[in-house]
């Protein structure tokens, strides 16, 4: 009964009576697949939480820059912006710069947003496959106990 579900476990869509005779090895193959997809979940999981860290850095720049076109737009209206582009500064409206720093903001908001919908959907699928590789170790341990007992008393008849 343990094999017969070890087996659904391993291929759900074949048969069980064209089980091989290594079913031990078929379900230690299906638990590596199960752990080699986790790992992959996890290295991706670690990338976005990389480029969650980059976006809010950015978001925290931008608020600053943010703050200093606001101080600069209370102390005085003809405030002389200049914006980088390269190796050159450029002169620069102070509604215009506010208009780009409030506009990037938004975007990092959303991109920021996005990540972490990424990161909860993954951390989702990689606690699923926690749970279904403890299942089959599980399910392959009693299948081990029983296939000891089955030998056990076969050895003593």
């Amino acid at each position: 009964h343990e094999l017969a579900f070890i087996y659904s476990i391993i291929s759900p869509n074949k048969p069980t009576s064209k089980m091989t005779t290594n079913i031990g090895a078929q379900a230690a193959d299906a638990v590596n697949e199960k752990l080699v997809e986790r790992q992959k979940l996890e290295q991706e999981m670690y990338a976005h939480h990389q480029d969650l860290q980059t976006l809010i850095s950015q978001r925290n720049e931008n608020e600053m820059v943010k703050e200093e076109l606001e101080i600069c737009e209370k102390e005085s209206s003809d405030a002389t912006i200049y914006k980088q582009v390269g190796p050159v500064l450029l002169k620069n409206d102070l509604s215009d710069a506010t208009d780009t720093i409030e506009k990037r903001l938004e975007f990092i908001s959303g991109e920021i947003k996005k990540t972490e919908g990424l990161i909860s959907k993954k951390e989702g699928r990689y606690e699923e496959l926690g749970k279904a590789i403890q299942e089959m170790q599980n399910a392959m341990q009693k299948a081990a106990v029983e296939a000891a007992k089955v030998a056990a008393q076969q050895a003593a008849s």
